[in-house]
């Protein structure tokens, strides 16, 4: 497993955000056609919210996400659908600051550009400063040219600890971390061509729950998918 180092080792005592992800079946070569799209689907209907120790063994569960949600407070109940629709959009990053993401590393081939609902939606966006913004920044091709989706599955979420990535002596303290599969599917066809499995993937800490889950699946799951291809 590959770490990162994502500070000088002399402004912290400890600064890593890490991923394992693993090419359990097929292959990744086509993300090397340049001239091609691909965008991002999440399901989060699988997923249970836990909450992993220091050997990132499950200490917690909470439940199903909803769950997680409504034990939170009615706040978390009515951010967490843009929250979802962010993540997404964010996978369509070209650039991310001091951060990978996946079309920055495999800029030469396949490029993530935004789904079909975020497309729909910022389309349809009053705020053209907000449109002007997504544009400028993403990967902003309509989705039904696209060649290839990601489905990235989560089985498993520890949401991260606001407290504890103020407070924390490291960048990962209070870090997201996800567990679950990706599959690479022909949109054409519906024919999977590889599957990789997300073992763990730990993000950086931030006192925002959006931040947190940002980090970890814009920066160290897609982030680190061309690697694999090597």
């Amino acid at each position: 497993m590959k770490k990162i180092l994502l500070l000088p080792l002399a402004l912290c005592l400890s600064v890593f955000a890490h991923a394992e992800l693993e090419l359990s079946s097929g292959s990744l070569k086509s993300l090397k056609n340049a001239g091609e799209y691909a965008y991002v689907e999440i399901d989060w209907s699988k997923a249970k919210v836990v909450e992993f120790d220091g050997k990132n063994k499950v200490d917690k569960s909470w439940g199903t996400v909803d769950a997680y949600n409504k034990a939170q407070g009615a706040d978390w109940v009515k951010d967490w659908p843009e929250v979802k629709r962010t993540i997404v959009k964010n996978t369509a990053w070209e650039k991310y600051p001091a951060r990978p993401c996946f079309n920055k590393k495999n800029k030469k081939g396949v490029q993530i550009t935004v789904n079909p609902q975020v497309w729909k939606a910022y389309q349809n966006c009053k705020d053209e400063d907000e449109r002007n913004k997504i544009k400028k920044n993403c990967v902003w091709v309509n989705p039904s040219t696209a060649k290839y989706k990601f489905v990235l599955t989560v089985t498993q979420v520890d949401m991260g600890n606001g407290v504890a990535s103020a407070f924390g002596m490291g960048m990962s303290t209070g870090g997201a971390v996800i567990c679950g599969t990706i599959k690479l599917i022909e949109i054409k066809t519906g024919k999977t061509l590889a599957t990789i499995a997300v073992k763990y993937s730990k993000g950086v800490g931030n006192y925002s729950q959006h931040t947190r889950l940002n980090d970890v699946i814009v920066g160290e799951v897609f982030g680190r998918i061309p690697e694999l291809m090597d």
